[in-house]
């Protein structure tokens, strides 16, 4: 039974122009949005890479944890979930790019950091930060997942296209090498969401986030299979598989999505309750800034979409709704990750291109948004009205331009300072405010996701025709053949 993928030209230059159509977008918001160092362009970069990769690495966690598990009904459609990784050649060096160019102020995604960090008024408790976000350090970090991801992904697909599967030893192998890439997946997917991700806004945390990127992760990735295998369906290939394993994908996409609920559920329900400024900071910024919309759409896409389309029986079996509801959610996921990344690298310049150096005006404001309790954020926000009760002509105008630069990452806690700061100088910068983020969910940003998509699927398609469709030689295929649900 031997099954071979082509990749034919039309396929190739239909993703090609979907590439085309991304270069666009990237060439428009690289010339036409030059704010914050090209925020607009570097900030898309990020999200589609690590959207795009976290789907690949999921493609093959999901393939090792059934081979630990000794699962058959999987056999048939293995080898498109190991493709899935194809993709990290391509996203693995992105990510390796926007590491380098931080060492040299080439992007400002990581400004909040990187030149914080070095400031002379930094709270002592966050000490431990600083050490975790020391620029070698992360570095180093990201090219050790790097390296790893695209080992493991040469190491799993060849592996898994021998035609000695059958001898009992070999399986045997394949059994570690699952359980060691299961280890390293673990830990870097949770590490490179905090290092990748969550830093972009250093003082605020989620002891949740690894899972929730996790869970993001699953949905995509499960949302692609189906779609790929009915595509590959439509074009005469995986004759056996059936609505049973198309079934049982579904039913991970639903079950997945109610995971990811919960996940969303449980940050913003306890954060908002807690009142912890560090917590609600993330929340109370988006709010402000024009996020609500993109924040209850994705709520509604990823969640209510599942819940109302994909709850019966029937519908995981039909092969268009199903297909309806994985394109969606594939968007509605993209949209939680522009959520998490565009807010803070496009609002408008703040002093973080102050290399750092913060005036003693300033002092209360900065300490304030690093405060680890509501109590010290109220205390230094006392300390800012008295310090700016009798200002200097030079303080005050020190004072109310930060206050306007960092209102887009203050807490509510940090409102009256700014106020304060402000009445020094009614004439303050009107302007400015009312420019809350320069991100935007617009056409630039839906070229370059379109592009990624193209990216991606080149990739699988180029990877998938390496080798056989169906593994002939594994000892649960026939398992996998008769499966019925």
């Amino acid at each position: 039974m031997t099954e071979q993928f082509q990749f034919t030209d039309k396929l190739k230059r239909n993703l090609g122009i979907m590439m085309l159509v991304g270069a666009v977008g990237l060439v428009l918001a690289f010339l036409c949005y030059t704010d914050n160092n090209h925020s607009r362009f570097w900030s898309n970069v990020l999200v589609n890479a690590y959207y795009f990769t976290g789907i690949s690495l999921f493609g093959m966690f999901f393939v090792c944890a059934n081979q630990l598990g000794y699962s058959g009904w999987i056999t048939l459609i293995k080898r498109i979930m190991l493709s899935l990784s194809g993709f990290l050649v391509i996203g693995g060096p992105l990510l390796l790019l926007i590491c380098a160019l931080t060492w040299v102020g080439g992007h400002n995604l990581y400004d909040h950091w990187t030149h914080m960090l070095h400031a002379k008024h930094m709270p002592e408790n966050f000490t431990t930060k600083a050490i975790f976000l020391n620029l070698p350090f992360w570095s180093g970090r990201i090219v050790l997942y790097v390296v790893l991801w695209i080992l493991f992904s040469k190491l799993l697909t060849k592996f898994f296209g021998r035609e000695d599967l059958a001898d009992p030893k070999v399986y045997k192998k394949s059994k570690l090498l699952a359980a060691a890439y299961i280890v390293v997946f673990a830990v870097t997917e949770s590490f490179v969401s905090w290092d990748m991700i969550m830093s972009i806004d250093p003082h605020w945390y989620s002891t949740l986030f690894g899972w929730y990127n996790f869970a993001s992760y699953g949905c995509a990735g499960f949302a692609f299979t189906i779609l790929l295998i009915i595509f590959l369906k439509s074009k005469g290939h995986l004759n056996q598989v059936n609505e049973n394993h198309i079934h049982d994908l579904g039913k991970f996409l639903f079950g997945f999505s109610v995971f990811w609920t919960y996940l969303w559920f449980s940050q913003f329900m306890l954060q908002w309750y807690a009142n912890i400024p560090e917590d609600t900071i993330y929340w109370t910024k988006r709010f402000g800034a024009g996020f609500k919309f993109t924040i209850f759409l994705a709520l509604a896409i990823n969640f209510l979409l599942p819940l109302l389309v994909l709850m019966t029986r029937g519908a995981k079996r039909n092969f268009k709704v199903l297909s309806f509801a994985a394109v969606v959610i594939i968007f509605g996921h993209y949209v939680d990750f522009y959520n998490m990344v565009m807010l803070e690298p496009n609002t408008p310049v703040s002093a973080h291109h102050e290399g750092g150096e913060h005036h003693a005006a300033n002092k209360s404001i900065e300490q304030i948004l690093y405060a680890e309790n509501h109590a010290a954020a109220t205390e230094h926000k006392e300390e800012a009205v008295v310090a700016d009760s009798k200002p200097t002509e030079l303080e005050s105008h020190a004072a109310a331009t930060h206050s306007t630069e960092e209102a887009s990452h203050t807490t509510s806690a940090e409102g009256h300072a700014v106020d304060a700061a402000h009445a020094a100088h009614p004439s303050g910068h009107a302007e400015e405010e009312k420019v809350l983020s320069y991100a935007s969910l617009g056409l630039v940003e839906l070229m370059i996701f379109t592009g990624f998509i193209g990216a991606f699927l080149f990739m699988f398609f180029l990877e998938l025709a390496k080798r056989p469709l169906v593994p002939a030689n594994d000892p649960y295929l026939q398992e996998s053949i008769k499966h019925q649900i």
